[in-house]
């Protein structure tokens, strides 16, 4: 298979951070519209692609030439299709003296049912009022939902033959998604056989655009756990670390089901239901929802929203406006922490004001000890060279994959003892999770694996425990009673 690779493309292999049999091994086992060079960037930052994006363009815009021609190509195209904020008006007023423009964007509709229409949003047009044809809706219905990425054709419709007074005159025709067109499960479970554990997680985070030599074994079990809020429902999650260990940037690039909050404000409305549009918060929508540097995240409507936080975190459900949702997503709350805590008493001082209420972090399923991770420090050492997964393939497989239950089968690696039932149900996600990313046909078949899995899961769950302990000591004063048991699968 490697003789039939172009000679341009030799450097990238040769380099690669994977070793040459396993990148062999990966290209056996998965399709070549699955696999792209992780070594080569394109650095769309200026354009706000994220990274599985840009992987796509890379797929399908350069997978017939050699990657010397890629860039170049792909920034011209670009240009014709994403402008930048301050050709906004030239581009609006090209289409209405020409009656058509293609853009790249991350499309979303939403049903004014009161006046009967759809108003498209285009964000990079900073449109909000925009008609589609309702075509386009019976063959992509996720535009109603969370969005989706890809071309649009849009012409000049000055008769608003699909919207009202409030449109804006602009119309999309025909629409081109970027994204997999159809998933096969079975075919990505079946292919998990074919490596060991070591080699499996390797490519996993190589695909995740991390040099897996970089980390230990322990430190790549702790790097995947990140995704365990992806993978499995409704997980409740912590993690502290040192800046540039890749918290932030994981989450931002690798699924559109995620929706990362900066710092700043948080509101009722965005997170669980807005009273005036009656349209759904993005906790209702999103397979995860991450508040990035909660140091300095503030809520608006704090007893609200830390109420309805708390019954959220609880049974998966919220109420508002008379609005009653379920909802499977996965809460993830990160902070930048320079030192290592040697006490319950140092988390105390990394969690903003909003975060030490003891039943919200009761319902906090662990804390993953980001300070034990690397920090990402140059592209030689820790950036990935080579093949891996595509990030749109991962996305969509950490989707699908919550559809499986494996909590049976994480029950059966644990011996519990004097716990409670919020500590149990703890451990049984964070451990199913686990399962999943790193046996997705569900057959553990390691027992260091596995028992490295549940040992991170106590460690993250007892830094929640010894932290309730410290507020709460009358209430929480027995360890935390959980053996690892092996039963082989």
């Amino acid at each position: 298979m490697f003789d039939l690779m172009k000679e341009q493309d030799r450097e990238f292999i040769s380099e690669s951070t994977l070793s040459r049999d396993l990148e062999r091994k990966l290209l056996i086992f998965f399709d070549s519209s699955c696999v792209v060079e992780k070594g080569f960037h394109l650095n769309l930052s200026a354009y706000k692609i994220p990274r599985y994006i840009e992987e796509y363009l890379i797929l399908k815009e350069c997978s017939d030439k050699p990657l010397s021609q890629c860039s170049s190509q792909i920034h011209e195209r670009l240009r014709e299709l994403r402008p930048e904020p301050e050709e906004k008006d030239v581009v609006l007023n090209k289409l209405m003296s020409e009656g058509e423009q293609f853009i790249l964007d991350d499309f979303k509709v939403v049903t004014d049912i009161k006046s009967g229409v759809h108003r498209l949003e285009i964000p990079v047009l900073n449109l909000k009022n925009a008609m589609i044809d309702p075509k386009i809706l019976e063959e992509h219905e996720n535009l109603l939902r969370n969005g989706v990425w890809g071309i649009g054709k849009l012409i000049f419709d000055d008769e608003r033959r699909y919207g009202d007074k409030r449109s804006e005159p602009v119309l999309m025709v025909e629409f081109y998604p970027y994204e997999i067109s159809s998933f096969d499960i079975e075919y990505f479970r079946g292919a998990r056989p074919h490596f060991t554990d070591e080699e499996w997680m390797d490519i996993l985070i190589q695909s995740l655009g991390l040099n897996p030599s970089s980390y230990d074994f322990e430190q790549k079990i702790l790097y995947l756990m990140r995704l365990v809020p992806l993978i499995e429902c409704n997980v409740n999650m912590m993690e502290f670390g040192p800046r540039a260990s890749g918290k932030s940037y994981l989450y931002k690039n690798i699924s559109h089901m995620v929706r990362v909050i900066s710092g700043g404000r948080a509101s009722p409305s965005e997170l669980f239901y807005n009273k005036l549009t009656k349209t759904i918060g993005l906790i209702g929508l999103m397979d995860a929802v991450v508040f990035d540097e909660i140091n300095y995240l503030s809520l608006s409507g704090t007893e609200e929203m830390i109420g309805k936080l708390k019954d959220y975190m609880e049974s998966g459900n919220y109420e508002r406006g008379g609005k009653l949702v379920s909802s499977d997503c996965s809460l993830v709350f990160i902070g930048n922490v320079e030192s290592i805590p040697s006490s319950p008493r140092d988390i105390d001082s990394f969690l903003p004001e909003f975060a030490r209420d003891t039943a919200l972090m009761d319902r906090i399923h662990g804390i993953l000890p980001g300070w034990k991770l690397p920090k990402i420090r140059s592209s030689q050492e820790h950036i990935a060279r080579g093949k891996g997964l595509s990030l749109d393939l991962i996305s969509y497989w950490l989707h699908e994959m919550r559809k499986f239950d494996a909590s049976t089968i994480a029950r059966s690696f644990m011996k519990f003892g004097n716990v409670s039932i919020r500590d149990e149900r703890a451990l049984i996600r964070l451990v199913s999770g686990a399962i999943k990313l790193i046996y997705p046909d569900l057959k553990v078949r390691d027992r260091e694996t596995m028992e490295r899995i549940v040992n991170i899961a106590i460690e993250m769950r007892k830094l929640v425990r010894d932290w309730l302990r410290l507020k709460l000591p009358h209430e929480y004063s027995n360890e935390l009673e959980v053996e690892f048991r092996w039963r082989s699968s």
